[in-house]
């Protein structure tokens, strides 16, 4: 079992604990607030972060940017440069050299706070947030709303990104936070784990079928990943005790490891990203998610 340690950067959390958040998804004091609330920033917190003389590096994980950018903005289209095309497996992460050195092009070493932002789902800015804590990086961030909350908060964008100077950034992890197909087996029976399919309920269910099998992992529950977020305008996340409560009607409850997954783990890593968010410190992402579980004929499906 991995046990991940809420791992602030002061100046990070000084700023957002003392600058108030203007987003709809906001909570009266009376509600519940996210468990890792530091890990989600608002728009105005971070602008405040943008103008000050603190030490951060803000990246856009966007495939598409239109010329539009937060200020300060690193481009780094997460979702291609993650994928290791080599891999038999549709979509499978980048091993650990190769995420080093990516890293390391953009900037990056193993001490400055990353903030990471996409067009507003958070699906691209959780893969890349999710790689970072794969491979030993615990001080990421993403922007809540992404550029849609920046934009609906009425703050300016400018139209180039920026470079920075080579970064020291170097692997460092004792074991790896995902799991494989293996780990999976084992678990479908374990009563101290859960398999969190974040896919659609077509998929879920074999209907929508994306492999050379349909259906789910056994024992298995499912909860769409995109069901944690405003299902209206700016898709930001849901209040705490709003997503707390579609993980507790699935059985997924923070005593247990988690399991998260998807067709390509994509949707998983914003699974992943949530849990973490809500105070799940046990959480095994299954890289290999469908695509390599839906195209196996040795195993068993429901």
């Amino acid at each position: 079992m991995i046990k991940y340690p809420i791992r602030s950067f002061v100046i990070l959390s000084i700023i957002l604990t003392s600058v108030p958040a203007c987003s709809p998804a906001e909570q009266e004091e009376d509600l519940l607030t996210y468990p890792n609330h530091h890990l989600l920033i608002e728009a105005w917190p971070l602008m405040d972060l943008l103008q000050s003389t603190s030490t951060w590096i803000l990246i856009d994980a966007r495939e598409e940017t239109n010329d539009e950018f937060l200020p300060g903005a690193i481009h780094f289209p997460a979702v291609s440069n993650l994928t290791d095309e080599n891999h038999p497996v549709a979509s499978f992460l980048i091993g650990p050299e190769e995420f080093e050195e990516k890293m390391r092009e953009i900037g990056l070493d193993n001490q400055t706070p990353v903030i990471i932002y996409d067009d507003g789902n958070n699906l691209a800015a959780a893969r890349l947030f999710y790689a970072l804590e794969n491979y030993g990086f615990s001080n990421a961030y993403l922007l809540n709303g992404g550029m849609q909350g920046w934009k609906a908060s009425g703050l300016r964008t400018i139209d180039y990104s920026i470079t920075r100077e080579r970064g020291s950034f170097t692997i460092s992890r004792e074991e790896p936070v995902s799991c494989d197909i293996t780990y999976v087996m084992e678990a479908m029976n374990d009563p101290n784990k859960i398999i969190f399919d974040a896919r659609s309920a077509d998929e879920f269910t074999g209907e929508d079928i994306r492999a050379e099998r349909g259906g789910h992992i056994p024992n298995a529950v499912n909860l769409e990943w995109s069901k944690v977020l405003q299902p209206e305008g700016v898709p930001y996340f849901l209040p705490a005790n709003e997503i707390q409560k579609l993980l507790t009607e699935r059985g997924i409850t923070p005593d247990k490891e988690v399991i998260p997954h998807c067709h390509t783990n994509v949707r998983g890593s914003h699974a992943y990203f949530t849990l973490r968010l809500m105070g799940y410190d046990s959480v095994r992402p299954y890289e290999g998610s469908w695509a390599e579980y839906g195209n196996r004929a040795d195993v068993s499906i429901q």
